[in-house]
């Protein structure tokens, strides 16, 4: 999938969408201002989708990250993304398994820079548990692993099904209100089938330098899926892509701004028959030390 530098960079579909999306907004004021306050409503008419068209167009044009990332956050609120979890149950399998599971042992190679003390995951969208389970089982030595999603239902669910577990524990909220209220060094945060793709660039830097500040000495592991047309090396800035108009973030870039090293990286364009095709997905394993 390719970014959007511009609304003119929108697949025909969605432009086709945004325009008929266009003529309701000026016809239906009202109508639009309600989907604006609430665009992923579950209750939404043909018109309300493509008014919400509409708007996403609007805001790629604009430039105005902001009002996506408003749209993001209310997606993965909302009823509305219940059909992801159980439309995409399959991906703990397909995705991460078949294709992105070795991160863990790339993890694994980077934790003895975290030194002697506890080590503790913490996997930031974490969904259904099925990764969070994965890595209790294939690191055994952490002495804690923390699921942190916006979406209450999977969390009680996750909660419910691990009631009894002395290593696992889920939390609903913001990862950085969690990290806040809870700092620790001998943090490993784990991002995994596209989680920091729905923050703004400037939350993105601002979690990495408070992650440093707060959980030193720290690692991330990032998996995350980019545009396939975003060149790292000359565009440092992060742009709108894909079907959900998500952030295509510079990972590396923004790391080592941040204050981390990199000490694995790794590009993997997706083959035909995968999820999201054409899509590159970027892995990447980074340390950090607490700011002198």
């Amino acid at each position: 999938m390719k970014v959007y530098r511009s609304a003119k960079d929108l697949p025909a579909d969605r432009r086709l969408k945004a325009i008929a999306g266009s003529f309701l907004t000026r016809l239906r004021p009202g109508l639009s201002a309600a989907v604006d306050e609430k665009p992923f409503d579950p209750g939404w008419s043909a018109a309300g989708k493509l008014i919400r068209n509409a708007h996403l167009a609007d805001a790629v044009q604009q430039g105005d990250h902001r009002k996506l990332r408003r749209y993001f956050t209310d997606y993965w609120s909302s009823a509305t993304s219940v059909e992801f979890y159980e439309g995409f149950a399959h991906r703990f399998e397909e995705l991460f398994l078949r294709h992105h599971a070795l991160i863990a042992d790339r993890i694994a190679e980077a934790l003895p820079a975290l030194g002697e003390g506890p080590v503790r995951l913490v996997e930031v969208g974490s969904g259904d548990g099925k990764v969070l389970e994965w890595f209790a089982e294939k690191l055994p030595g952490l002495a804690s692993l923390h699921g942190v999603d916006l979406n209450e239902r999977e969390i009680r669910k996750c909660r419910e099904r691990h009631r009894d577990s002395p290593r696992l524990s889920f939390h609903t909220g913001d990862l950085l209100d969690w990290l806040r209220a809870h700092p620790a060094p001998g943090t490993v945060l784990v991002t995994n089938g596209g989680v920091f793709e729905y923050l703004l660039e400037e939350e993105l830097r601002g979690l990495f330098t408070e992650l440093r500040a707060l959980c030193s000495p720290c690692l991330i592991a990032v998996t995350e899926s980019v545009g396939d047309d975003h060149d790292f090396d000359r565009e440092t800035s992060s742009i709108p892509y894909g079907h959900e108009f998500a952030f295509s973030h510079n990972y590396p870039a923004i790391l080592r701004e941040a204050g981390f090293t990199l000490t694995w990286q790794r590009d993997r364009p997706t083959r035909p028959g995968e999820e999201n095709h054409p899509v590159r997905w970027h892995q990447l394993v980074a340390t950090a030390v607490k700011p002198s």
